[in-house]
Parts: C-alpha cells; sequence; structure tokens
C-alpha cells in the first residue's frame, strides 16, 4: 500500500476519475458562463461578441442594482436570524432535560426535511390576504387593524420572503450548533461549574470559543442561503410586485428564460460568483480577527 500511494502516478490514476467529473461540470461550465457573458446571444442565432457591455449594462441597471442589494440583505438578514439566533438557542436548548431537549430539537429540525416548494406554498396559505390563515388569526384575537395583503404591501412583501427562508433554514444552523456544542468535552463545564464560573461566563470563555469553527460554518451556509434566495420568491410572488421582491437569482432567472439574454444573465452569474468570493472571504477574516484577539 505505501508502495502505491508513494507512486504519483497511481495517484492520479486513481483521481482521475473525480478530476474528469469536476473539470466536466465545474471547471467547463464557469469557464462557459465567462465566455458567455462577453456575448450578446439568445441561444438560437449566432452569438455576437461584445465584450464588457454585459457588464457596464448591469451596473447602469437600477433593476439590477435594487435585486442585488436585497440579496445582499437577505444575506445579512439570515446570518443574523439564523446563525446568531441558532447559536443563542442552542446553548439555551442544552440547559434543558434531555427529553424536552429531543422534543424541541425534532421540532426545529422538521422544516427543513420539507422541500422548499412545499414550505412556500405552506407560507401561501398563510399569508394569503382573503383566507390566510395569518389575517384570520388577527382577525380572531381582536387585531383585524393589522391585516394585511402581506405579499403585495411593499412595506411587508419581502419581509415575508426572508420569514420563510430562516424558517426554513433555521434547523439546519440549530442542528450544526448543537451538535457542536455537545462534542465539547463535559469534563470542561465540570471544572468551570468547580472553579465558581457561572452561566454567562462558562459560555463566553468555554462554548463560543471552541464552537468557534461550527459558527463559522453556520454563518457561511446562512450566508450563502441569503444570497442564493430564489425558489420561494419564484413560487411565492414571481419577483413582483413589479420587481419589489426581485432577488438577483430572479433577475438572472428572467434575463435567461424570459427575455433570451443569456450573455446578460451569464454576466449576473459571474459577478454573483465574485461577490461570494468577497463575502465567504469576509467572514474568514472576521473569525481570524476574533481568533487573533482571543489568543
Amino acid at each position: 500500500m505505501k508502495k502505491v500511494l508513494g507512486n504519483k502516478w497511481y495517484i492520479f490514476l486513481l483521481s482521475a476519475p473525480a478530476l474528469i467529473l469536476l473539470a466536466a461540470f465545474v471547471v467547463y461550465p464557469i469557464f462557459n458562463i465567462v465566455v458567455m457573458s462577453l456575448q450578446k446571444t439568445n441561444g438560437l442565432t449566432p452569438p455576437e461578441w461584445i465584450g464588457l457591455e454585459n457588464f457596464k449594462t448591469l451596473l447602469q441597471d437600477e433593476a439590477f442594482i435594487r435585486a442585488n442589494l436585497a440579496s445582499l440583505g437577505l444575506c445579512l438578514l439570515a446570518v443574523l436570524c439564523n446563525a446568531v439566533l441558532a447559536i443563542i438557542v442552542s446553548i439555551l436548548l442544552c440547559t434543558l432535560g434531555p427529553r424536552t431537549q429531543k422534543i424541541l430539537r425534532t421540532a426545529f429540525v422538521i422544516p427543513l426535511v420539507l422541500s422548499i416548494s412545499v414550505i412556500s406554498q405552506l407560507w401561501l396559505t398563510i399569508y394569503h390576504a382573503d383566507w390566510g390563515l395569518l389575517n384570520y388569526f388577527l382577525k380572531m384575537i381582536g387585531l383585524g387593524f393589522l391585516q394585511n395583503e402581506w405579499l403585495i404591501n411593499p412595506k411587508t412583501a419581502m419581509i415575508c420572503i426572508a420569514i420563510v427562508g430562516m424558517w426554513w433554514m433555521f434547523g439546519m444552523d440549530l442542528l450544526m450548533s448543537y451538535s457542536g456544542i455537545k462534542a465539547i468535552p463535559e469534563s470542561y463545564f465540570e471544572a468551570a461549574q468547580l472553579d465558581g464560573a457561572g452561566f454567562f461566563n462558562t459560555v463566553r470563555y468555554i462554548t463560543l470559543p471552541l464552537l468557534r469553527d461550527v459558527a463559522k460554518t453556520c454563518v457561511t451556509v446562512s450566508a450563502i442561503g441569503g444570497l442564493f434566495t430564489f425558489p420561494q420568491v419564484f413560487i411565492m410572488t414571481g419577483g413582483g410586485p413589479g420587481d419589489l421582491t426581485q432577488t438577483v437569482m430572479m433577475y438572472m432567472y428572467r434575463q435567461a428564460f424570459s427575455n433570451q439574454r443569456y450573455g446578460m444573465a451569464s454576466a449576473v452569474g459571474i459577478l454573483v460568483i465574485a461577490e461570494t468570493c468577497v463575502v465567504l472571504g469576509g467572514i474568514g477574516w472576521l473569525f481570524r480577527q476574533g481568533k487573533y484577539r482571543e489568543d
């Protein structure tokens, strides 16, 4: 075995199937998108080379800028209301009894088992202006004056979309952070208790530092999920009313499949990839800074 693993040709031969799949399904599509982003094409007629015109048009398009800001806003909300809140809830959850932990853990994870399409249809019945559960509940408890057209009102539409995505993904962040806390040796907490450390000091000096890598994963997953919000927008509002709830992914979909502007859609994809790299780089930098301060 050592002889085989010490031979670079054997290693290359064993890695070849994975490398071929990576090249076919990752490298080539990205290269093709880069090329298409520099062209004007509708997928039927021969493409016309236009250089950076697609990018210039996008940066001057107010609809794209609004959609991009909406996606970045959803990204920030997902980090704050999913990752951060999930860590807080998981810390509190670990203070409860084993039976209560099991029941609540299952309840939080149930939405994650369902498809986002099912989740979106479920929340459509909740938000519906005429027979929606939310308006009915408000009327039933005497708050009928708060009834609203939740997915049409400009003040509430995007918030309602954000709630759907966060409710769906919350269980994943909770499960990761809860598992991370349970992986911390119990002896650390027992030693802190013997030294007279209170709950908040234990969380600050033991739980959070040892949970840093898990927290980074939670923040990363939440940020990407918020930035790439699409299914619930497509199903619940279609980006409307107008382009009020249009995210950058919805904008890209419209450019490609409604307007047949595949070059423009590819340019959007390149910009989204670049933004994602910046966001992930920022998350990594923030966690490194936190680690250095503790050291």
